[in-house]
């Protein structure tokens, strides 16, 4: 039985969108000398203390990965459910697994951008990416629709 690789990418994608939660934790723990708020991360009292104590652009670039993790669950259901449409409409396994791989790899292209760029201009190349991911999921859908 061949693997099902646009299956595993459903997954993929998850971790994707752990990984700038995961930096974003790191970078303010090196920043506050190992202190996180892990009882009320959200909270304003929290926020507020991380303004007061870490340089702006630490903060800054918090605030971005955190926003790209947020982004990337915001997407997964989106993603998941073209996958599964696909398969679930016959669509040939080789065009799901080549858009789920090329949707992975604007999904990290897509995450680097989100926390490396902190000018409004190149921030225009981020959201060109993003919508190349979400021209992928819907070629998925429109597929699957094709095929009745």
């Amino acid at each position: 039985m061949a693997i099902n690789y646009s299956l595993l990418a459903i997954p993929a994608h998850w971790l994707i969108s752990i990984a700038p939660h995961a930096y974003a934790l790191q970078l303010i723990k090196n920043a506050t000398n190992g202190r996180w708020n892990n009882a009320n991360p959200r909270g304003s009292t929290w926020g507020a203390e991380m303004q007061r104590t870490v340089s702006a652009e630490v903060l800054a670039r918090f605030e971005r990965a955190e926003a790209a993790h947020h982004n990337g669950l915001e997407n997964l259901p989106f993603f998941a459910a073209a996958v599964l449409t696909a398969q679930v409409a016959g669509v040939d396994r080789e065009v799901i697994d080549t858009h789920a791989a090329l949707f992975l790899a604007a999904r990290v292209v897509y995450t680097f951008m989100y926390i490396n760029i902190a000018k409004g201009k190149a921030s225009f190349a981020r959201s060109g990416i993003w919508a190349l991911s979400c021209f992928l999921c819907l070629s998925l859908f429109v597929k699957a629709a094709l095929l009745g």
